[in-house]
């Protein structure tokens, strides 16, 4: 370097200061001499190897010159940059960073631009302080071009800092950080007016840096500098904290505990003592800030906290201290306020709800507890369209995990979202629907469609989730329902039972080989006939006869090959209701279940006197359970748990339904009774018996059979309890009690003569296989037996000329159960008859 690039650099130092506003985008080109400037004279290596070849006397006198200049005309170059127009200071700025960045490179990295860039930003704060006389001004031209050149300056700056704060060198990332949190303190010192969100801007690098960081001590230090940010200026903090709870939602999925411990410390003293402070545009960041912490699995503790929080947060946003959030009675007019509340309200629900399927079981009761709690709280006021979509958005798809299931394989036993959670969900569910009928009755369909897609799935447990939640529907809010509800309800059962009728049966029992077929007659055996008889079993209210139904998974023999131990009473007491029952006494059973652990159960009948339940001796045979059985068996348990849905639909609420409602009832009840009674036939289980050994029954569905003829019955009797003794009655009652008295006589009529053709029809009167055939079905025949003996008079007496041949062929009958209530029917019907 000679005297001439002396006076050459310091003619562009001056050019600097005397033709400001000529140089425009030639200010990367200045900077970088001044970087380079500033490099010589810091390097004396670097001097002398550039000024070699030339006396001493001109080394140091160049060299001086060089300091000189690197003094106040270099200073002069950054301090004037506050007086250059909108363009130019963009382009100073943009030729800064650009220069900061070349040095960033260099080995060792240089700092001397990074540091100008902290500089000039401080010169330069006066950019963004807008004086406005009048609200007015706040649309006007000038302050919108204002804003925009700092915008376009931050937009530069911003990526500097970013980059500057990843740097591979620690102690430059360190130093980027600590000076990009100085100009922050500096920029929230000022007031920022309303329409403008420049400290939100100013912190949104720190957003990224955190987002990206990968070194554990950078990371401390941003949230260090967010804190320092927060205990220092929380006063003057507006936009701001948005990018501030955008760092802490980041903190909150950090891997080392002590950032997220940290992190939530200060959500949680913002939120308790400077809520005030976190309104408007800020609240939706505070709670998914909130909700993130409560998904961190890390800490159940926080997680608990969080929730809690979420609930201060919800009281502050219905109490109005949020504008635009608080609720209103929903018969307001209709406006843009209600966007607003669903605005605030729908994710802090959905956070709630997604938080149920955590596989902590605290964090998930507590977010069901809360969210519920919360819907009931508030739900007076929420109108219809935003019921629909709290719905279909928060509480349905609690329920995906349970819809999905079944879809690939059977839920584990270990499973501990359905095992613990979702009767309690659907539960809740259901009681809230209860709750705000009025509000939500529209919201039934999908409800039931829920349900019941549920109860139409394979696994046995969300079987039994579902049909459970549907009887507690029903037993809590049918009294609410209206004659369209009940139209609804009944024909998606219909629709349901069809669906889950198992046809598989009628496909050479739905197997292949002998293996799987022996399988079948090992498993879907059922209790003796005398224990399904005796006991609660068939007594006039049917209770224990549900529970045992229930109890012994749809007629099949424990999948899990263990002995049922006897309970009192069935384990049933009568004051619970159907719903509890079910939830008692088939829940737990079928969640302890192993369906893959198949065995041999040989049932011991019970004592006529006693009221156990039928007890097994599991076999050492274990076998693999197939696709198709598994369907059959989820099949066979949905149809009885439908018949227990009907049967609490009668007994609780027969006189509430229409005409046509009951023979949709009784049309149901049929196709599931037809379909057990046509495999259980005479003739198919006597085929049955000969292709399984002397000691195991014989596949049959004769406990769907036996339960549906009892419900049958009972609905039958009541529809025509009143025939030829009522005098004002509807030509639509008129018409139901003809139809039920058709079936009635029909059905019991077929039963009986199906009874004694098959017993009289039989030449091979000693073979043990038919004794054994009709012991299996003396069940339905006692049953209707004694059903006859309740019978209206009237009816009996009508259409005694189609009754009295089959029951005069049953005196002869070799069970004695079925000639005892034989001997009932003829004294409590036709000895009336004789004269």
């Amino acid at each position: 370097m000679r005297g001439k690039n002396v006076e050459a650099l310091s003619t562009l130092l001056a050019l600097c200061d005397t033709e400001i506003d000529a140089l425009k985008d030639s200010w990367s080109t200045i900077l970088e001499c001044i970087s380079r400037l500033e490099y010589l004279v810091s390097s004396p290596a670097m001097t002398a190897t550039i000024m070699q070849g030339s006396n001493q006397i001109s080394k140091d006198a160049i060299h001086q010159s060089l300091k000189e200049l690197s003094g106040k005309p270099t200073e002069r170059v950054f301090l004037n940059c506050l007086n250059l127009p909108s363009e130019s200071v963009v382009e100073f700025f943009t030729g800064l960073c650009s220069v900061s960045a070349e040095e960033l490179k260099q080995t060792p990295a240089r700092v001397f631009s990074l540091r100008k860039v902290v500089e000039v930003s401080y010169y330069n704060m006066g950019r963004i302080r807008m004086v406005i006389s009048s609200p007015d001004e706040v649309l006007g031209n000038s302050v919108e071009c204002f804003s925009d050149v700092w915008a376009r300056i931050w937009s530069v700056l911003a990526k500097h800092f970013i980059l500057a704060g990843s740097h591979g060198d620690e102690e430059i990332a360190r130093y980027a950080i600590d000076s990009l949190r100085q100009l922050g303190m500096k920029y929230m010192e000022r007031a920022e007016l309303a329409h403008f969100t420049f400290q939100n801007d100013i912190l949104k690098p720190f957003v990224v840096l955190m987002r990206s960081g990968r070194n554990e001590s950078i990371r401390r230090l941003i949230l260090n500098c967010i804190v320092g940010v927060i205990k220092s200026k929380v006063g003057s903090i507006k936009s701001g904290w948005r990018s501030i709870f955008m760092i802490f939602t980041t903190a909150a999925d950090d891997d080392l505990e002590a950032i997220v411990e940290s992190a939530f410390e200060n959500v949680e003293q913002v939120i308790l003592e400077q809520f005030d402070q976190v309104i408007g545009d800020c609240f939706m960041d505070c709670v998914n800030c909130l909700i993130r912490f409560a998904n961190n699995r890390s800490a159940q503790g926080i997680s608990l906290k969080a929730i809690a929080l979420l609930r201060i947060c919800e009281n502050r946003l219905a109490e109005g201290l949020i504008h635009g959030g608080s609720l209103k009675p929903i018969d307001i007019p209709a406006d843009g306020t209600r966007d607003v509340i669903e605005f605030y309200w729908s994710p802090m629900l959905a956070g709630l709800s997604d938080l149920t399927s955590d596989p902590r079981s605290e964090v998930r009761n507590c977010a069901l507890e809360v969210l519920f709690d919360l819907l009931n709280e508030r739900g007076n006021k929420f109108s219809s369209s935003f019921w629909e979509n709290i719905f279909h958005r928060v509480l349905f798809p609690i329920f995906d995990h349970v819809r999905q299931a079944g879809k690939e394989s059977s839920i584990s036993s270990g499973d501990e979202w359905l095992r613990k959670s979702s009767v309690h969900a659907l539960q809740l569910l259901c009681n809230l629907f209860n709750t705000f009928y009025k509000d939500v009755s529209f919201m039934l369909p999908p409800l039931l469609s829920l349900l019941l897609d549920c109860a139409k799935k394979t696994d046995q447990t969300v079987v039994s989730i579902s049909l459970g939640a549907l009887v507690h529907l029903i037993e809590v809010g049918g009294h609410h329902f209206g004659d369209q509800d009940w139209d609804t309800l009944l024909k998606s059962i219909k629709d349901a039972s069809y669906t889950t009728q198992p046809l598989e049966l009628l496909n050479d029992l739905g197997f292949e080989n002998d293996k799987h077929h022996n399988i079948l007659s090992g498993d879907l055996e059922i209790a003796s006939i005398k224990t399904i008889v005796n006991g609660n079993a068939l007594n006039e209210n049917q209770e224990t006869s549900r529970g045992a139904d229930v109890e012994d998974s749809a007629g099949m023999a424990s999948p899990s090959g263990r002995a049922t131990k006897p309970t009192d009473g069935g384990g049933l007491q009568r004051s619970q209701t159907l719903g509890q029952r079910i939830m008692g006494n088939m829940f737990m059973r079928t969640f302890t279940s192993k369906p893959k652990n198949l065995s041999s159960d040989v049932i011991a009948p019970s004592s006529p006197s006693k009221t156990t339940d039928a007890t097994t001796e599991p076999d050492t045979r274990e076998e693999e359970e197939s696709p198709m059985l598994a369907t059959i068996r989820s099949k066979c348990m949905t149809q009885l748990l439908l018949l227990g849905v009907i049967d609490g639909i009668q007994k609780k609420y027969w006189d509430k339904l229409k005409a046509q409602q009951k023979i949709t009832m009784m049309e149901t009840l049929f196709s599931v009774l037809d379909f057990a009674a046509s495999y259980n036939s005479y003739t198919n289980l006597r085929s049955r018996m000969h292709q399984i050994p002397d000691e195991r029954p014989p596949l049959n569905l004769l406990r769907q059979e036996l339960s549906g003829t009892c419900i049958y019955l009972d609905i039958l009797q009541k529809a025509t309890a009143a025939v030829n003794s009522h005098e004002e009655d509807t030509v639509k009652e008129e018409k139901l009690e003809g139809l039920a008295e058709q079936k009635l006589v029909y059905f019991c009529e077929k039963v009986l003569r199906d009874t004694s053709d098959f017993q009289s029809n039989t030449e091979e009167t000693t073979n043990m296989v038919v004794h054994r055939v009709l012991e299996l079905r003396a069940p339905i025949v006692v049953k209707v037996l004694k059903s006859m003996c309740q019978m209206n008079p009237h009816i009996f007496k009508n259409h005694l000329k189609e009754l009295y041949p089959p029951i005069t062929k049953l005196v002869c009958c070799d069970q004695m159960e079925i000639r005892s209530a034989l001997a009932d029917l003829f004294t409590m019907q036709l000895s009336k008859l004789l004269p």
